[in-house]
């Protein structure tokens, strides 16, 4: 994988079975967040194929496969609109997209989203901007309905 003319990963051969838990270290430059963009179906690789999920990158629909795959990174939290709500970010990430944009969703889609934050501890703050939330912002068991 290139950008420009630096190298950002090479050779890479990573296979990953069903129920498989990985951590991928590394020192800063090393190329870890390039490969979990990559493993994500969010970065397509330069060179080289990249096959997830049975599907090779380039000839698939990004947008089906992504909902089958977890990411957590700062990356994707750096993706998000920072007026998004805090319900917006979880109903939209059942989808593998960052954002509502102009997307219409289901009654289901946003109460499934709602019960998560409540049984997150953090319902009460399922209207304020994603951006204004701090890892701190559960208030309790206190819950509210959609």
């Amino acid at each position: 994988m290139r950008r420009g003319r630096k190298e950002l990963l090479n050779n890479v051969d990573l296979q990953v079975g069903p129920g498989e838990h990985w951590v991928v270290l590394g020192p800063n430059g090393a190329g870890k967040t390039t490969l979990l963009q990559i493993a994500a179906a969010r970065l397509f690789p330069t060179t080289g194929t990249a096959t997830i999920l049975g599907e090779t990158l380039g000839q698939v629909d990004v947008f089906e496969l992504r909902p089958l795959i977890g990411l957590s990174s700062n990356v994707v939290g750096n993706s998000i609109p920072p007026q998004e709500t805090a319900l917006n970010v979880v109903l939209t990430a059942a989808y593998g997209v960052s954002g509502r944009w102009n997307e219409d969703y289901e009654r289901l889609d946003e109460r499934r989203a709602f019960e998560l934050l409540n049984e997150w501890g953090v319902g009460t703050v399922f209207d304020r901007p994603f951006s204004t939330l701090s890892e701190g912002s559960g208030s309790g068991s206190r819950s509210l309905e959609l």
